[in-house]
């Protein structure tokens, strides 16, 4: 019985470790290279057993090499993996049509770089800008803070009075609702970009027309935001003409001044740091002689290796004469090899899955790599792949989900690609998608079209989509009603 017992918590244990292994390689999985890039140099840090290889051999054997005084059998755990996950090799077998490049590089050895973009923050900027007006210490701790509560989009959407009790509590000054109300319209709402501080949208876009030129059109603009925004809002244009008595030509020139304006105020610098963030291809598909070759965008990675002479180093902890001492000495040289070796397992791993998922991907894909053209996407789920890589669904997710490939027309984020089909038909939402905003760009605008119309278009160019799909996709893709894109 105690011998069973034993074997019980051994299975238990082995069950645990390979648990949490598999957990650690799901999170290298999901981690995009620039994260991984990161993770490596963490890992190699706190591990003494592990070094980085200065050389960066770009070869996909770098990232095997092991101390060879390191003894396999000392991980007494093994390599769980081995059986759960598939062997490229074998996967790659009769695909005569694709240049595969095992090596991480493609056929000219291109590599792709990095391009980054160094840009102050938006509060950064207000704040410079803060420290420039002609503005009392008091003042400017009430514009700090309130600063501080803008939104991503530059808003606003605090109240005066709020803001005063916070800062009576958090900074321990006591102002009044109507001092910062005062801070927020005289100091911040005058920033720029124009429109930074606006509580809503019809305060926002007028902000934006205080700091343009005072024009007939631009003050006939704050006259149609100030008393008729909800008029505005419904484009009920005719309206709107026959309350202010104004010509259709006024009207005209007034919304042309409306439309240069933005809806969201720090919208241009949200642009530059997301660019900021860096997006850089997980993979790269190319083209050769007609036929599609696919490489790993990792050659500028750090490689991990087994420190070899770890051992060495630690060699002295062995002679220790307190047992518990060397004991620990024993445990720490041996968990610390352990774990470096499993990393670089998983790192390999990690390899294979992202390399034949996408490869999964492109085959299917195929036209639509080839050309560049969206109407030739294919039907795909996530299911389709993870039947081809033999793989969980959610492990094929978690490769989809913030992987970029880099293709002749683009960089395109990995889960885009998949889509439904429609019906028993082998055509993708995504191409139908296509063809429907390209068909309300094109429409006259002064007689937009409605579902029914785009349903009947649809199925003349062979498309049977109901009017109710229709106006699902329109509203996927950002579209309003017919009633609301009408323009004059």
């Amino acid at each position: 019985m105690a011998k069973q017992n034993l074997n019980q918590a051994q299975n238990l244990k082995q069950q645990q470790i390979t648990s949490q292994q598999t957990v650690q390689l799901m999170r290298l999985v999901e981690m995009s290279n620039l994260d991984l890039e990161q993770e490596i140099i963490k890992t190699v840090d706190e591990n003494p057993a592990l070094e980085l290889d200065q050389e960066r051999i770009d070869d996909e054997n770098s990232i095997h090499q092991v101390d060879e005084n390191f003894d396999e059998n000392d991980d007494q755990n093994g390599d769980p993996f081995d059986s759960e996950f598939f062997d490229k090799d074998e996967f790659e077998d009769d695909i005569p049509d694709y240049r595969l490049y095992a090596n991480n590089q493609s056929r000219d050895e291109e590599r792709t770089e990095r391009v980054v973009v160094f840009s102050d923050s938006l509060q950064e900027k207000l704040m410079q800008q803060l420290g420039e007006l002609n503005i009392s210490q008091r003042e400017f701790e009430i514009g700090e803070y309130i600063i501080g509560n803008l939104d991503d989009d530059g808003y606003l959407h605090r109240d005066s009075q709020a803001i005063s009790n916070e800062l009576l509590f958090n900074n321990n000054l006591q102002v009044s609702a109507a001092e910062v109300e005062q801070v927020i319209v005289d100091c911040i709402q005058e920033l720029e970009p124009a429109g930074i501080g606006a509580r809503n949208l019809q305060e926002c876009l007028l902000i934006q027309l205080r700091h343009n030129d005072e024009t007939e059109e631009v003050e006939l603009a704050k006259e149609i935001l100030t008393h008729h925004f909800e008029s505005f809002s419904k484009k009920q244009y005719d309206k709107i003409i026959k309350s202010m008595n104004i010509s259709d030509l006024e009207f005209k020139s007034a919304l042309s001044e409306i439309k240069k304006l933005q809806a969201f105020p720090a919208h241009d610098d949200s642009i530059i740091e997301k660019q900021s963030a860096m997006i850089v291809p997980d993979f790269i598909v190319g083209i050769h002689e007609g036929k599609l070759e696919l490489s790993l965008n990792n050659s500028y990675l750090p490689k991990a290796k087994i420190y070899p002479d770890f051992k060495k180093e630690y060699h002295f902890l062995s002679h220790e004469k307190n047992e518990k001492l060397r004991t620990d000495a024993e445990k720490f040289l041996k968990e610390n090899l352990a774990d470096a070796q499993n990393f670089i397992n998983m790192l390999s791993l990690r390899e294979m899955i992202l390399y034949n998922t996408m490869l999964a991907i492109m085959r299917r894909q195929e036209k639509y790599f080839l050309s560049g053209n969206e109407l030739e996407l294919k039907p795909m789920i996530l299911k389709d792949i993870a039947e081809d890589v033999k793989l969980d669904i959610s492990t094929v997710s978690r490769v989809t989900c913030c992987k970029y490939v880099q293709t002749f027309f683009g960089t395109i984020l990995l889960k885009n690609l998949f889509s439904e089909a429609l019906g028993e038909d082998d055509i993708s939402s995504k191409a139908v998608k296509k063809i429907l905003s390209e068909m309300i760009e094109s429409e006259d605008k002064s007689k937009p079209l409605g579902d029914e119309q785009l349903s009947e278009m649809l199925k003349e160019q062979g498309f049977d989509i109901a009017r109710r799909t229709v106006a699902k996709y329109r509203e996927q893709l950002g579209y309003s009603v017919a009633r609301l894109r009408k323009e004059i």
